[in-house]
């Protein structure tokens, strides 16, 4: 099952096997190639990546976020993510297949831009909740309101160097709160 169709009816081979064939990674800047590896991996086994369905509705998270402003961000905005990703991945695969190099690398930053606005944008849908639910709000004593005051000493602090580290960032300053398993504590990431 490593055969799919493009868009123009091209039979495509899956572009991991036509990227081990075709393209020898040694000859590839060591950062490209774990950009590459990473995009060909995470695409979906039909070959081209989707608008993920929410799983409330748009008004869900009144009045903190408009239902107009959800709708227009989900339904435009993330979706440009993704048909941008996808036409990148199409690029890719015919980069490859011609072992053409130059073109490979020169992909990397649409690859990375809209592969990134789509993966932070699913992580951003799928971590909203409406006010007043149980998921809302930092309780105290809660196992994540006391890691973040053990990292940054208050909650206030981590936001603040958050919104610091991310205000610089394409696409709209993203940044996360992640768990990092090397130092078994929470800390504030660009990438």
């Amino acid at each position: 099952q490593n055969k799919k169709m493009s868009s123009s009816g091209k039979l495509i081979i899956d572009s991991a096997l036509r990227a081990a064939a075709h393209v020898r990674s040694s000859r590839l800047p060591k950062d490209v190639s774990k950009v590459a590896a990473a995009m060909l991996s995470s695409a979906p086994s039909g070959g081209a990546h989707t608008l993920p369905d929410l799983s409330y509705d748009y008004n869900a998270i009144e009045p903190v976020v408009s239902a107009e402003t959800m709708t227009i961000h989900h339904t435009k905005h993330h979706n440009t993510y993704v048909t941008n990703l996808n036409a990148s991945l199409e690029k890719l695969d015919a980069a490859v297949s011609a072992g053409d190099v130059s073109a490979i690398i020169g992909l990397e930053g649409a690859l990375k831009f809209n592969g990134g606005g789509h993966l932070n944008h699913t992580l951003f849908w799928e971590n909203l909740c409406p006010k007043g639910s149980s998921e809302s709000e930092l309780k105290d004593g809660g196992v994540l309101k006391s890691a973040i005051e053990e990292a940054y000493g208050d909650v206030d602090t981590m936001k603040k160097e958050l919104s610091a580290m991310s205000a610089a960032v394409q696409g709209s300053g993203w940044g996360w709160l992640g768990y990092n398993t090397k130092t078994g504590k929470i800390e504030c990431a660009t990438r």
